[in-house]
């Protein structure tokens, strides 16, 4: 398993190539840490390694280092295919092969299909009743190989027991948390969100949550919140309107996307911001083809502002001028919620994305969200699944907060919001429905929620100035020696000059 080290890399080509990847023939145009990764996937292949999952987050480049592989394995004569889950997602990909001078020929419905082609780009569901039409690939690529679990998946990748098998996701979990392990042999993780963000490959986010809708009354469907209950609480006209309202408060105009819960929900959506002025459009998956194929096209070129969906653009769907999302479906889904997110963090110079979560996702369970966190917190990814995660098993102690001022969601540990700078890190307002009453949580609930909240916002303090700084903003009477006892207690190092400053 490769754990990136942007300073430690090394790229070195294979003695003997015993697979379908050569990194000699890997595009000179990858960054120094995507040629890494996929010059380990070649070493994993060489190794015998026969099933190789790359994960890597939404927006990092992995069509990138996918163009690569294929054209690695095409100029050595093979046979390759690339395999997709939807097919809105066949165009999209198509246009990125004739950019990169792939030719190729599709294994699609109303695509034309070449059965000698050398690169096939193929849907999964027409694939499925097409094996016997298709030579053997040595390579196949699986974009979103987190759908990799289902009987299709499992039939097309046994038809072919010689081929190597590539998968690429950003969240390599199935929806309900299970892990990969039984579909992949070993596990290539990518860098961080974190790390991408810091070094301009995605765009710097700003999140906020204006609204907490009480879901206390709505049950699970499955390993997923019940969608239609939900929808029940979310497509009411109050959420709806601050949907709307809050995109014009904080959106900057820009172009969005915005999930909504059901298509009922979906459409009120659309219609609030079209009353408004805001060329918006809903879309489906029971949307007919031709229908989907004009939106598409004039969300592309900008004609539609506002693009309202039923998680239709959750994977793959690639428009990175995007700066806005809007949240207006609730998800227990780590992976729904990452995927969405990701949407909106492609990096164009010059871009903060804006995300406004109108559903509680990423807002602590205690506080009455889904407790999902924020896009770049650090996931210790695993073919085990989320119970082998560690940043699940410390979630109990991480933290996030809201301000007061402007319904930013932050880290506690940072002293003040990135957002207004305002230092008040006060209780979150009261979980609203659309009528205004209160949802209250029971007395001792409140209270044990409230310590949790304290205790979880100290073990997130690194330093002096951040226990100095949470002491203040809980108006302790004496801030400097509390922050120097918890110091003390966390054997966390005072550096005299900066206690100076703050004393």
């Amino acid at each position: 398993m490769l754990h990136f080290h942007a300073s430690t890399a090394t790229l070195c080509p294979l003695p003997e190539i015993n697979g379908p990847l050569d990194p000699f023939l890997f595009d000179s145009g990858l960054h120094d840490w995507q040629f890494a990764l996929l010059d380990e996937v070649a070493r994993l292949f060489h190794q015998g390694h026969r099933r190789v999952l790359l994960q890597c987050p939404t927006g990092g480049g992995k069509t990138v280092m996918a163009l690569s592989a294929l054209l690695s394995s095409i100029l050595r004569g093979w046979q390759a295919m690339f395999l997709v889950h939807r097919k809105e997602l066949i165009r999209q990909t198509s246009e990125r092969f004739t950019s990169s001078a792939l030719g190729h020929s599709f294994v699609a419905s109303k695509f034309p299909f070449d059965p000698e082609a050398t690169l096939l780009l193929a849907g999964v569901q027409t694939l499925v009743n097409r094996l016997a039409a298709v030579l053997p690939p040595r390579l196949v690529i699986v974009d979103e190989c987190h759908h990799a679990v289902s009987k299709t998946y499992t039939q097309i990748l046994e038809y072919w027991p010689d081929a190597f098998i590539l998968g690429l996701t950003a969240t390599p979990e199935r929806l309900d948390g299970r892990g990969l392990g039984e579909q992949y042999d070993v596990l290539v993780k990518g860098p961080s969100p974190q790390w991408l963000i810091a070094n301009h490959y995605l765009a710097p986010y700003d999140y906020f949550a204006p609204d907490i809708p009480d879901m206390s009354g709505v049950g699970s469907s499955g390993a997923e919140i019940n969608r239609e209950a939900a929808a029940g609480v979310l497509n009411r006209p109050k959420l709806v309107g601050s949907i709307v309202e809050h995109y014009l408060r904080l959106g900057g105009g820009g172009q969005g996307i915005v999930f909504a819960q059901n298509r009922k929900h979906s459409r009120a959506i659309a219609a609030a911001f079209s009353a408004e002025g805001i060329p918006a459009s809903h879309v489906d998956g029971d949307t007919p083809d031709d229908e989907r194929d004009a939106f598409d096209k004039a969300f592309r070129c900008g004609d539609i502002r506002i693009g309202v969906n039923v998680n239709l653009f959750g994977e793959g769907y690639d428009v990175p001028n995007i700066s806005y999302l809007g949240i207006g479906a609730a998800t227990k889904s780590l992976i729904n919620h990452l995927q969405w997110c990701g949407r909106v963090l492609r990096y164009v110079p010059g871009k903060r994305a804006v995300i406004c979560d109108h559903a509680g996702n990423a807002i602590p369970v205690h506080l009455g969200g889904r407790g999902l966190g924020l896009p770049d917190d650090d996931r210790d990814w695993s073919l085990d699944g989320a119970a082998a995660r560690r940043d699940a098993k410390e979630k109990d102690w991480t933290s996030i907060t809201q301000c007061l001022n402007c319904y930013q969601i932050y880290p506690s540990a940072k002293p003040e919001c990135p957002g207004c700078s305002s230092h008040h890190r006060a209780p979150p307002p009261p979980i609203k429905e659309t009528a205004g009453k209160l949802s209250k949580l029971e007395r001792e609930a409140a209270k044990k929620a409230m310590q949790d909240r304290r205790k979880r916002e100290e073990w997130a303090c690194k330093s002096y100035r951040e226990f100095l700084s949470l002491a203040q903003s809980r108006n302790y009477q004496w801030p400097v020696q509390w922050a120097k006892r918890q110091c003390h207690l966390r054997k966390i190092a005072i550096n005299p000059q900066r206690e100076h400053e703050n004393a």
